[in-house]
C-alpha cells in the first residue's frame, strides 16, 4: 500500500526548492519599457530565452526578473499581437543590470493588443455588434454590457451560465427547454429571454435553445432593451439579448492549455492554440477546443460535453479580409424540471416543501443530446476611405435527442413523473450585406449604416406528449423513490405493454414543423451635431412569412436616440426610443375562426448617464427604462375557447453599474437592477398582476486583487456573488407559489505568471440551497470547490 503524499511533505519540497534557488542565484535584471510617445508599456511579457525567469511589467512599465545565473543570455520583450524585441545582456554575480525597450506602438496602440490591467479590460465597453458601426460607448444612446473572457478566466467560468452572472440586471439564468433542445433561458427587465439566452452569435442568429461553451468567446455582450430595429424580431426579447464574440486569430503564435477540476467530479480540459500560417502573417489560423465531465451533486445526474472551434483569417490584401469560424458542440446530460403546481398542493412556495434537494427522481440513462453545428464567414472590404463593405452569414444546425422529466407537483409530498421525447432538428440560415460609411457632412462628421438582412428558421420534432407514468412520495417518512423506466418512448405498444394504467396516455408520437422567412432592410444614421451632442434615427421594415402556418405580414421598427457629452469623452448623458416586435400567427377570434394576428409591439423610452473618468480607472452607467407592450393575445373575456389581440403589459424600472480600479491591482464590479412589471389587459386572472420568474430586485459583484510587486507579485484574491429578491412561480388571482430570493457568494485564489496561472474557486461557499425559474423552476448547485491550471506558450 502506498503511502499518502501528505501537504506537509508537499510543502518542505516547494521550500527546498525555492531556498536551493535562492542561494543558487545573485545576479537580477532590471529595465523599463516605453512607448513610441514615451508613456510606460504595462502588461509586456519580459523573459530569458532559454531561461525560467520571467515577469511582465507593472502599470509604470517597469519589470525586475531575480535570481538569475551569471552568464550572456538574451533577453525578449514580447506581447500577444506585437512584434517582439530582443537584446542581447551579460549578467555578473552580485549586480543588477537595466535594460530598457522602446516599442514601436504608441500607448493608443498598445492598448489596443495588451491588456495592461484586468480592471481596464472589465471596464472598456468595445462592440463593433451593439449599434453594427465604429460607436464608442459613451457615444451610444443604448445600454450595454460587455464581458471579457479575462473575466471569465478570473472567475474560473466553466460554462456560459456562470459567466453571465455578472451582468447588472439579468436574473433566472435556468437550463432552458423547448421544442426538443437544451439552451439557457433568462430574464432581462421583466421579461423572458427563452430565444435570447445565446441565440446571437457575433451578431447573427444561431439555433435558440442550444447551449454553447466559453471555451471559444472573446467577449459575451449583453445589448438591454427591445432591439428589433438591428436584430430583427424572431430571436430577441424586449429586455435585451445575448450575443456571443467568438475569438479571432491573431498574428502571433501563442495560446494556452487550462485543466479544471473539482466538485462533483469536474473533470475540464481546454486548449487555445494560434498561429500564422505564412511567412507574410495574411493566413492566420486558431483552434479552441473542449472537453468537459461532470456529475451532478444529487444522487443522479451527469453530463459530457466536448467543443472544436477552429478559425481562419485571410487578409487577401489592404482592403479585402476574410474570417471563417466553426463550431462544433457536442453535449449528453440530465434535463430534469420541476412545476405545474396541482390544486391540491396547499404550500406556498418551494421552502414549504420537505424536498430533498439532493434527490434526483432519474437516473443516468434519461439523458437529452444535441449535436451542434455553427458557422460564420465574413468578406469585409474596404470600398473606399469612408466606405466599408461588410457581408456576413451564418449557419446553424442542431440534431436533438430530448429525453425530458417533469415533476409535477401533484401534493405537498408527491410528484407526477411525467417523461418527454422529443428528437428534433432546428436549422438557421442568414445572410446580411452591411454598408458602414464614416463621413464628413460639412463639417458635421456623420456615420451611417444600411443594411439588407435574409434569416430562414426551420425546425421539425416528432414528439410524444408529457406521459404520467407515476407517481412519487418525496416527503415523508421511509421514501423510496422507484427506478425510472428509460424505454417509454420506444413505441405506443411498449408502452401500454409496460404501464397498464396508462393506456391512454399519449404516447403516440405527434410531428411539428417551423419554416420562418424574413426578409428585411434597415438604415441607422449617427450625427455629430457638435463635438458633444449626437443624434442617432434608425428603421427598419421586415416582411415576414410562415410556411406551415400560410401567413405573411409586414413591420416597422425605428428606433431614436440622443447623447450629449457633459464631459467630452468622460460624462454622457443619453435617451433613446427603442421598439420590438414579435410574428405571433393567426389566432382564433370570435367571428373570424382563423383571424391573422398584427405584430406584437413593445416600445421602450430609456435615459441615464455614463461615466468614464480617472483615466478608465471611474466607470459607471446609471439607466431607468419604461417598456410598454401592446397588441398582445388574451383570452376573449366574453367568448369561451376565443381570443382578442388588445393586451397590454407594463415594465420600468432602473439599472446601475459601477467598475473601479482605484490602485494598481485592485478591481471592482458592482451591479444593481429594480423592476417592476405587471400585466395591465390581460386575462383575467393575472389582470393586473406581476408576471411570473420576474424578482424586482437583483445585485451582483465581484472584487479582486492581485499583488503588483514583491516577491509574491501575481498573488490574488477574488470574492463576489449574486442576489436576487424574492419572485411566483405562479401568480394568478387563484393562487400563488413563490420562489425565495437567495444571496450567492463565491471566492477565489490565484496565483499568475507570465507562462502560468493557478487558482482555486469556491462557488456559493455559503452552500445556499435555491432556485432558477422560468416556464420550469431549476435546483442550483450547492458549494463547488473548482481548481484549475493553465499554461500559456
Amino acid at each position: 500500500m502506498k503511502t499518502p503524499f501528505t501537504l506537509s511533505q508537499f510543502i518542505c519540497i516547494i521550500l527546498l526548492l525555492f531556498s536551493t534557488t535562492a542561494f543558487a542565484q545573485t545576479a537580477e535584471i532590471r529595465g523599463r519599457i516605453t512607448t513610441s510617445d514615451n508613456q510606460p508599456a504595462a502588461g509586456i511579457s519580459v523573459r530569458l530565452v532559454g531561461h525560467p525567469g520571467a515577469t511582465i511589467t507593472n502599470h509604470k512599465g517597469e519589470f525586475t526578473i531575480a535570481r538569475v545565473t551569471p552568464g550572456t543570455y538574451t533577453l525578449k520583450a514580447s506581447a500577444i499581437g506585437l512584434e517582439s524585441q530582443e537584446k542581447l545582456v551579460e549578467v555578473k554575480a552580485n549586480t543588477t543590470e537595466t535594460v530598457n525597450f522602446m516599442l514601436n506602438e504608441d500607448l493608443t496602440q498598445l492598448e489596443e493588443v495588451v491588456v495592461s490591467s484586468p480592471a481596464k479590460k472589465f471596464a472598456e465597453k468595445k462592440s463593433e455588434y451593439a449599434a453594427r458601426m465604429p460607436l464608442s460607448n459613451l457615444e451610444n444612446p443604448q445600454i450595454y454590457t460587455v464581458v471579457p473572457k479575462e473575466l471569465f478566466v478570473e472567475q474560473v467560468s466553466t460554462d456560459l451560465k456562470t459567466a453571465l452572472q455578472t451582468v447588472p440586471g439579468l436574473t433566472n439564468i435556468t437550463q432552458g427547454v423547448g421544442s426538443g433542445g437544451i439552451g439557457l433561458s433568462i430574464r432581462m427587465r421583466g421579461f423572458s429571454g427563452t430565444n435570447a439566452g445565446g441565440a446571437i452569435r457575433n451578431g447573427m442568429a444561431t439555433n435558440w435553445v442550444s447551449l454553447s461553451d466559453p471555451v471559444n468567446l472573446e467577449a459575451i455582450e449583453v445589448i438591454k432593451g427591445p432591439s428589433s430595429t438591428l436584430f430583427g424580431g424572431v430571436l430577441v426579447s424586449y429586455g435585451g439579448l445575448v450575443n456571443r464574440v467568438t475569438k479571432k486569430p491573431y498574428s502571433q503564435f501563442g495560446g494556452s492549455v487550462d485543466y479544471s477540476t473539482g466538485s462533483f467530479g469536474l473533470s475540464r480540459i481546454t486548449a487555445d492554440v494560434n498561429a500564422p500560417l505564412n511567412e507574410e502573417k495574411t493566413l492566420l489560423f486558431r483552434l479552441n477546443a473542449a472537453y468537459h465531465n461532470e456529475k451532478s451533486f444529487q444522487d443522479f445526474g451527469r453530463q459530457n460535453t466536448q467543443v472544436i472551434a477552429p478559425a481562419l483569417t485571410y487578409k487577401v490584401n489592404d482592403k479585402l479580409t476574410l474570417d471563417l469560424d466553426l463550431e462544433f458542440y457536442n453535449t449528453e446530460r440530465n434535463t430534469t424540471y420541476i412545476g405545474s403546481i396541482g390544486s391540491n398542493v396547499k404550500a406556498k412556495g418551494f421552502d414549504d416543501l420537505n424536498l430533498d434537494f439532493k434527490k434526483s427522481f432519474t437516473n443516468n440513462d434519461m439523458l437529452s443530446s444535441s449535436k451542434i453545428f455553427n458557422a460564420y464567414f465574413r468578406a469585409s472590404y474596404k470600398l473606399s476611405e469612408t466606405w466599408t463593405s461588410q457581408s456576413d452569414y451564418s449557419y446553424a444546425n442542431s440534431d436533438n435527442n430530448a429525453n425530458y422529466l417533469f415533476l409535477k407537483l401533484a401534493t405537498d409530498s408527491t410528484f407526477s413523473r411525467e417523461p418527454m421525447s422529443i428528437p428534433s432538428t432546428f436549422g438557421v440560415q442568414q445572410f446580411q450585406q452591411n454598408f458602414v460609411a464614416d463621413m464628413k457632412i460639412g463639417k458635421l462628421r456623420n456615420r451611417l449604416l444600411v443594411g439588407l438582412d435574409y434569416s430562414q428558421i426551420t425546425s421539425a420534432d416528432r414528439r410524444t406528449g408529457q406521459i404520467a407514468l407515476d407517481k412519487i412520495q418525496f416527503a415523508g417518512k421511509n421514501i423510496s423513490i422507484p427506478d425510472f423506466p428509460v424505454d417509454f418512448y420506444r413505441d405506443t405498444i411498449a408502452m401500454a405493454a409496460r404501464f397498464p394504467a396508462n393506456k391512454k396516455s399519449t404516447a403516440k408520437r405527434t410531428q411539428n414543423r417551423r419554416n420562418y422567412e424574413t426578409y428585411s432592410a434597415y438604415f441607422s444614421d449617427v450625427l455629430n451635431i457638435t463635438d458633444q451632442l449626437i443624434t442617432m434615427i434608425s428603421l427598419r421594415v421586415d416582411r415576414y412569412s410562415s410556411e406551415f402556418d400560410d401567413f405573411k405580414q409586414t413591420s416597422w421598427s425605428p428606433k431614436l436616440g440622443l447623447v450629449y457629452q457633459v464631459v467630452k469623452d468622460k460624462v454622457s448623458l443619453f435617451g433613446n426610443y427603442m421598439n420590438g416586435f414579435a410574428n405571433l400567427g393567426p389566432y382564433l377570434a370570435f367571428g373570424d375562426e382563423n383571424k391573422e394576428a398584427k405584430p406584437e409591439h413593445a416600445e421602450q423610452i430609456e435615459g441615464g448617464v455614463k461615466l468614464e473618468l480617472l483615466g478608465s480607472r471611474l466607470n459607471g452607467t446609471l439607466s431607468y427604462y419604461d417598456i410598454k407592450v401592446k397588441d398582445k393575445v388574451r383570452v376573449d373575456p366574453d367568448h369561451a375557447g376565443y381570443s382578442l389581440q388588445d393586451g397590454t403589459q407594463l415594465s420600468r424600472g432602473f439599472e446601475a453599474d459601477l467598475i473601479a480600479n482605484p490602485f494598481a491591482g485592485l478591481h471592482m464590479i458592482f451591479g444593481y437592477g429594480y423592476n417592476f412589471s405587471k400585466y395591465t389587459n390581460a386575462a383575467s386572472n393575472i389582470n393586473g398582476l406581476r408576471p411570473t420568474s420576474a424578482p424586482k430586485n437583483t445585485a451582483n459583484t465581484w472584487i479582486s486583487y492581485k499583488i503588483q510587486d514583491g516577491s509574491v507579485r501575481g498573488l490574488g484574491f477574488g470574492l463576489g456573488g449574486n442576489y436576487q429578491s424574492d419572485a411566483y412561480f405562479v401568480n394568478t388571482t387563484a393562487s400563488s407559489f413563490k420562489v425565495s430570493g437567495y444571496t450567492r457568494l463565491d471566492a477565489s485564489a490565484f496565483y499568475e505568471q507570465p507562462r502560468y496561472r493557478l487558482s482555486a474557486k469556491v462557488n456559493n461557499f455559503t452552500n445556499e440551497h435555491y432556485w432558477t425559474t422560468d416556464a420550469w423552476a431549476f435546483r442550483e448547485n450547492p458549494r463547488q470547490l473548482i481548481f484549475n491550471i493553465s499554461y500559456k506558450f
